[in-house]
């Protein structure tokens, strides 16, 4: 069993926090970019069907960034040693490089919807999945885990 991810803890430190960089710019193309360019790869919330392909995350993300004020990830903690060594989830798709590391990270992200006296921040824990080429630093997927219900009744309501 392996102790030790094949990207220094440094790096992944890096890779995640440009993802979050990423998601809080509410830009696509600069989210999309991060993403190992396979038709397997995929963002997922919860357990909602995957946004499978670059261009599927890139047209989400530009989608939902329309509909909020912001968004600001705090309290980001990154677990760079995978359990049990190199950890995989069983259920991801084929196509993964043969050298990756699974990572998990905990967030609180804090979304803001709507505008002046009607803004609302929403502060919700979340926890994320992080499956990176080593090769290439880049996402194969992404797990995110938090109830992402209460920012669609925000932006309805």
């Amino acid at each position: 069993m392996k102790n030790k991810p094949p990207l220094a803890d440094v790096n992944i430190v890096r890779i995640v926090q440009n993802y979050y960089d990423a998601v809080d710019s509410l830009d696509g193309d600069r989210l999309a970019g991060l993403y190992y360019p396979a038709p397997t790869t995929l963002l997922q919330f919860n357990a909602d069907e995957p946004i499978m392909t670059i261009d599927a995350i890139r047209e989400f993300t530009n989608g939902f960034g329309q509909a909020l004020a912001g968004i600001e990830h705090t309290k980001v903690e990154v677990w760079t040693n995978p359990l049990m060594g190199d950890v995989v989830p069983v259920d991801l798709l084929p196509g993964r490089p043969a050298s990756s590391v699974t990572v998990v990270s905990t967030a609180l992200p804090i979304f803001s919807v709507g505008e002046g006296a009607a803004l609302k921040r929403i502060a919700l824990p979340a926890t994320s999945i992080f499956t990176i080429d080593v090769a290439s630093e880049k996402f194969i997927s992404v797990h995110n885990m938090f109830d992402i219900s209460k920012v669609y009744a925000a932006v309805q309501g």
